[in-house]
């Protein structure tokens, strides 16, 4: 008969024999292996005929190993021990594998953790790490995901589409009945939260006003340089701030907030996310749930 590489007997007769040896007896070792005591038996007297020795001393219901069979017991237990050790790391090694993915926090809070939540339920051997940074990193390094704002050129890098926004007013409810609003001006004359950014493509009071036609002063009291505080000094009654209406509409549902007047504007950029290169299937099924899941 043809032999593989290292001229083993069959795998299912070795683990067989170290079945009912540890055990011992054929009986309890077909109830582990979920087959008959046959079929053991069978499968241990085809062993003992490969080897031409006999491994089981066969005394009316009982069995005890021969000197032949302690020796290939021990073999087959340091063998098997090390095949666990080996094949159990691989296993840990695979599930503490997480795909990384970068946000800045107010994406991360309002858009990314509730659906990495329900990603979860999905696929819950797939680790997620989240990297939450405002500052505008193109592409930080040892992340396997990365999402962003950004125009067109971020599709041309590879990016897919998440979704498109509108940028509307929005403050707290209190905050919208002490004020109403019926024009730009009585808008622009409010406590209007301001925001300041490097990166040009963010929309401002400023920009947004202007593409309003609207070209009179504007309130400067607050500003901060976070875009998840300028939504808590908004919720916390301190002013209206620029909203982007589909990343803060759990916001918007909860009642925290409430869009202010009946102007919007669409969003000049989109959310995009990037992906590495060398995206492996873990990375490439977050992805892909993702853009599908918007």
């Amino acid at each position: 008969m043809a032999r593989r590489h290292y001229n083993l007997p069959p795998l299912t007769a070795l683990a067989a024999f170290e079945t009912a040896a540890r055990l011992p007896g054929f009986k309890r070792a077909a109830d582990e292996l979920n087959v008959t005591p046959g079929a053991v038996s069978h499968q241990i007297r085809a062993l003992e005929a490969d080897l031409g020795v006999a491994l089981f001393h066969r005394r009316g219901r009982g069995v005890d190993l021969t000197p032949e069979g302690e020796r290939l017991f021990r073999c087959l237990t340091e063998a098997f021990r090390g095949l666990a050790d080996v094949t159990g790391s691989l296993r840990t090694a695979g599930r503490d594998k997480a795909v990384t993915i970068g946000a800045t926090s107010a994406v991360s809070a309002l858009w990314l953790t509730p659906r990495i939540s329900e990603f979860w339920r999905e696929h819950p051997d797939i680790a997620v790490s989240q990297h939450i940074s405002d500052r505008d990193l193109d592409r930080p390094l040892g992340l396997d995901l990365h999402i962003r704002y950004g125009g067109a050129d971020l599709a041309d890098r590879g990016g897919e589409l998440l979704f498109e926004d509108r940028l509307v007013p929005v403050c707290a409810p209190r905050y919208a009945e002490d004020r109403p609003v019926a024009t730009l001006a009585d808008l622009a004359a409010c406590h209007l939260i301001h925001m300041p950014a490097e990166d040009t493509s963010w929309t401002t009071w400023w920009s947004w006003f202007a593409t309003l036609g609207y070209d009179g002063p504007l309130t400067e009291a607050h500003s901060v340089n976070n875009y998840t505080i300028a939504l808590q000094v908004a919720r916390d009654g301190g002013g209206v701030v620029l909203g982007w209406r589909r990343l803060i509409q759990p916001l918007i549902d909860d009642g925290a907030l409430i869009v202010y007047g009946s102007w919007e504007v669409p969003a000049p950029i989109a959310l995009y996310i990037l992906a590495d290169a060398d995206l492996d299937g873990t990375a490439r099924t977050l992805r892909d749930w993702l853009v599908t899941a918007v």
